[in-house]
């Protein structure tokens, strides 16, 4: 038997990372479910992080903790269904609540405004010593990127998850290859590829037919497009499709339903905004290393988002001009 599936199997309780952000939360509770079911795993517990998009938080940057209503707050913000944020004279449910209402229990989740140190204290509260697993489940693979592909879009949050989950010695799971619309499905299954060929592959995961079935209740309550792109395709829906307004478009196919399990050790050494960021202590500071290499983040996004358009729910970005713009400046 393979050490990390004895790992997974003797754990207390294994604890998914949503590590995008915003809707990666719901593939972090199904996910849950199906290691649970298909791998033995005794107990999986899902985490969020709080960083939604600009369709359900029209305001720049992750949510800050002072915003958060109706949470229980230690290393980790514990979640429930009543929790909220507050932005102005807006509020909003974040991905993670409604999975706590699916659970019917407080689901844990990280803000970043400590940035990787304030992540990894969460994490390593979670995994006990060395007890329990973690696994940083990224939708769509750009948490393999190395900054320079011409479609990535929000390489910070991935990164930042990515860090403090190799801090602690979890895993990473790569689901739904290129569902997010950055990079190319070829081009993820190339860099899952050249994980192989340096020995980070653990294993491989994927959806049942039945697994449909999770989402039911949960996936036509949230705005997530990358995580919905699994259950389309459980659905029995294959072909192109248009996210993000337009923006981008993804693949639907069967390697939508295929999760990938690497060693994060590995992955970071193919991240390098992951190796620069990992022992920072606020969001300015890993946003300044991001400037310095180069490379645009979706916090670069959303604040440019909001000098052009400003802030609120009325709102609507042009988001492919957008991004065209902040890699220009980047590049500069």
């Amino acid at each position: 038997m393979s050490n990390y599936l004895a790992r997974l199997r003797e754990a207390e309780e294994v604890v998914v990372v949503g590590a995008g952000g915003g809707g990666d939360v719901i593939s972090a509770f199904v996910f849950c479910k199906v290691l649970e079911e298909l791998v033995g795993v005794r107990e999986c517990r899902p985490l969020g992080v709080l960083w939604e998009r600009w369709v359900v938080d029209p305001y720049p940057g992750p949510v800050p903790v002072a915003n958060i209503r109706n949470a229980r707050f230690g290393k980790c913000v514990w979640v429930n269904e009543d929790t909220y944020v507050v932005r102005g004279r807006y509020s909003f449910k974040p991905h993670t609540a409604y999975v706590a209402g699916k659970l019917k229990k407080e689901v844990p989740a990280v803000t970043l405004e400590r940035s990787v140190s304030g992540v990894y204290e969460c994490f390593n509260e979670l995994v006990g010593g060395g007890e329990n697993v973690l696994i940083d489940l990224d939708v769509g693979g750009d948490i393999l990127a190395e900054g320079w592909e011409d479609n990535l879009w929000s390489p910070l949050t991935d990164s930042i998850t990515l860090a403090a989950t190799a801090r602690v010695g979890g895993l990473v799971g790569v689901a739904a290859l290129g569902a997010d619309g950055e990079l190319p499905q070829d081009q993820v299954l190339r860099k899952v590829s050249e994980l192989i060929s340096m020995g980070g592959y653990v294993g491989v995961v994927g959806f049942w037919e039945h697994h449909v079935d999770l989402y039911e209740g949960l996936i036509d309550r949230v705005k997530t497009e990358a995580s919905r792109a699994p259950y389309l395709a459980l659905k029995g829906y294959v072909g192109s499709k248009a996210i993000r307004g337009g923006s981008r478009t993804i693949e639907i196919n069967a390697l939508t339903l295929v999760t990938f399990l690497l060693k994060s050790e590995d992955v970071m050494k193919v991240n390098k905004l992951a190796q620069m960021i990992c022992r920072t202590n606020s969001l300015a500071e890993a946003w300044s290393i991001s400037k310095k290499l180069g490379i645009p983040t979706e916090l670069d996004l959303e604040i440019m988002a909001s000098k052009i358009y400003g802030v609120g729910p009325e709102t609507s970005p042009e988001w492919g001009l957008l991004r065209s713009l902040v890699k220009k400046s980047s590049n500069a």
